[in-house]
């Protein structure tokens, strides 16, 4: 289990430095599309939602397994758009021929009318049984695109790419943490009814474990010099800002983890899935990310203003 989670990691996390990397150079020359950090979310919310319609159909074995992902899609692809058709440095309009905007709306046109289409025909061969079991798909899909969208949102915040890289080693973080320390300490379970491994000792370190983070984000950049550099935290937020956003992290990271595991305990399945080996599936590993990333986002933008 350790040796699949650290081979999880070492192949995973360099693979979102390169995209984050490559989103920064690629702004740095003009292009605002951002397609990079486009990429890793719809990656997530596409193998989200996957998950979402394989844990429904244990419950509904007729409803389509791909009406998870069409619904995950639509509301990245949307904000993605809308970020762009609105400058936030107030110049107005972007161009028309913007290749983001090209594949925004390629990508939500294909998604809604697979998803239609979808529906339709199940509607057609199971009536109002086969409308309601794929609800069930499709909220779980919106779940998963609509706060996996914040993600796109932090990319638009005073830290750019910073601040997406504080949220995802923060959940790391908290996870990693929550379940070494769980497996250490034992005691008293948090949530029996609804995840009958984890214990309020693994909570707590893994609390204690986001809010170092934090911390780390803050001391960090003026041992390099950075001083006043858009990236750095620190210069624009004091040590209570960071505190709060890595208590954040580890609180509503944590009710994120406990939603998915309620779901996964709907469905009757230990894991969401088996891509990630160590971790289960994409729910299992990026859970704890769908209620941080909006927190988070909203906390940045009470702290500093939003983008304009």
């Amino acid at each position: 289990m350790l040796r699949d989670r650290l081979l999880a990691a070492v192949f995973g996390l360099p693979m979102l430095l390169v995209l984050l990397w490559l989103n920064y150079v690629l702004r740095g020359h003009n292009s605002p599309d951002d397609l990079p950090l486009l990429c890793v979310v719809l990656l997530i919310a596409g193998g989200g939602g996957w998950e979402v319609s394989r844990v429904t159909r244990q419950r509904f074995p007729d409803t389509s397994r791909w009406n998870g992902v069409y619904a995950a899609l639509i509301l990245p692809f949307l904000v993605h758009a809308i970020r762009l058709a609105i400058n936030p440095n107030g110049a107005g309009m972007v161009p028309a021929s913007s290749l983001g905007l090209l594949v925004d709306s390629l990508g939500a046109t294909a998604a809604v009318m697979f998803l239609f289409l979808a529906v339709w025909s199940d509607a057609e061969h199971r009536g109002w049984t086969g409308i309601k079991e794929n609800l069930i798909v499709i909220a779980g899909g919106l779940y998963l695109g609509g706060t996996l969208s914040a993600v796109l949102l932090l990319g638009e915040t005073h830290f750019r790419e910073m601040a997406v890289l504080f949220v995802f080693f923060g959940v790391f973080a908290l996870d990693t943490a929550a379940y070494f320390g769980g497996r250490t300490f034992n005691g008293p379970k948090l949530a029996p009814r609804v995840s009958p491994g984890k214990t309020w000792a693994g909570a707590v370190c893994g609390l204690l474990a986001a809010v170092a983070i934090a911390l780390l984000f803050k001391l960090l950049p003026p041992l390099f010099g950075a001083g006043d550099a858009w990236w750095n935290l620190g210069a624009r937020l004091s040590w209570l800002h960071m505190l709060l956003l890595g208590a954040a992290v580890g609180v509503f990271g944590q009710i994120g983890d406990l939603v998915e595991s309620a779901f996964k305990r709907w469905g009757h399945v230990k894991d969401s899935g088996s891509f990630l080996p160590g971790h289960g599936g994409f729910l299992d590993r990026f859970d704890s990310l769908l209620l941080a990333a909006p927190v988070v986002y909203l906390l940045l933008a009470w702290f500093v203003g939003f983008p304009r």
